[in-house]
């Protein structure tokens, strides 16, 4: 009987360390296989990254759109939502990259695809999608993304960029000296304008008044001119010409150049019969017309952006 029984003991632990063996090996093989797998994207994509200073240098207006070489930004970017289906912010630069090599339908969905945790669009997302809808004439849809865009949050913005690894990557490829938090204050400041713009071709003038204040209230913001011109254009459409004239003049105060801000002064002298002062600010419009000042009318000169 102890003979039998030590038999069967010794034959059951054989066959427990058989199965015990071939477990370990399982999972020992599962941890390589992933690990593998992991070593092999991170390769795959360490390779795939481009050189981005070109990206970097359309986007500051550096070099013109012919002389970049999109594809291996848009390759690296694919790859990345290959691996990382849900990354938003690889989302959001495919996007651009797609726009610019003329596939406007992909860039808009995956502009819209772009979202947070709550399902909130991201900001350059919302200005990118108001900025191809303004270029479009559709006001509609351009007022709704850009006043999504001035509605987001700039710290959540510079939050994501910072701690992007792909933003990272963009940033190391360039000795650019830039401040990021003023890149997203000038591109917000951008959005004001278009949805501004925007509001003024649906003629929903209270709320170019609303908005002409928050973007005079917010100190980061530039182009403090503008929406004193905007909030004074929308009391003048609606016929409130004492307090437009007031605005038009804290506008000149900043910027003497805008050849639109004199046009309506002059309207607003002739509508009050003061020919002599109407004439003499038609004659400056006119005259700054004529000087084809590149930064006027702004609207014309926002485009789209990644930083």
């Amino acid at each position: 009987m102890n003979i039998s029984f030590a038999r069967t003991f010794y034959w059951l632990i054989s066959r427990f360390a058989v199965i015990y063996i071939i477990l370990l090996f399982f999972c020992l093989t599962c941890v390589d296989l992933k690990t593998f797998d992991n070593r092999v994207k991170a390769r795959r994509l360490n390779q795939a990254v481009p050189k981005f200073a070109d990206m970097v240098n359309f986007s500051l207006g550096k070099i013109a759109k012919e002389r970049v070489d999109w594809v291996p930004f848009k390759h690296y970017f694919e790859l990345v939502l290959r691996y990382l289906p849900d990354d938003m912010v690889a989302k959001q630069l495919l996007g651009y990259v797609d726009l610019q090599m003329g596939q406007e339908e992909q860039s808009i969905a995956l502009f819209k695809n772009s979202t947070d945790a709550k399902g909130h669009l991201l900001f350059w997302s919302n200005y990118n999608l108001g900025v191809i809808y303004y270029k479009k004439g559709m006001w509609p849809q351009a007022a709704q993304y850009l006043f999504n865009a001035i509605s987001s949050s700039s710290q959540l913005t510079l939050f994501l960029m910072q701690n992007s690894i792909m933003y990272k990557q963009i940033f190391a490829s360039t000795d650019i000296t830039y401040i990021l938090e003023d890149r997203i204050n000038s591109a917000k400041s951008n959005a004001y304008i278009l949805l501004l713009s925007s509001l003024h071709n649906l003629r929903q003038y209270d709320k170019m008044i609303a908005v002409s204040k928050l973007g005079i209230e917010d100190q980061d913001l530039s182009y403090k001119d503008d929406f004193y011109y905007n909030a004074g254009l929308a009391f003048y459409e609606t016929g409130e010409v004492q307090r437009s004239f007031m605005l038009f003049q804290k506008s000149l105060a900043m910027e003497k150049n805008n050849p639109d801000v004199y046009f309506y002064i002059a309207n607003i002298y002739q509508r009050a019969g003061q020919t002599q002062q109407a004439q003499d600010f038609f004659r400056i419009s006119y005259a700054l017309h004529q000087k084809n000042d590149p930064r006027f009318p702004y609207e014309d000169h926002v485009n789209l952006r990644f930083f």
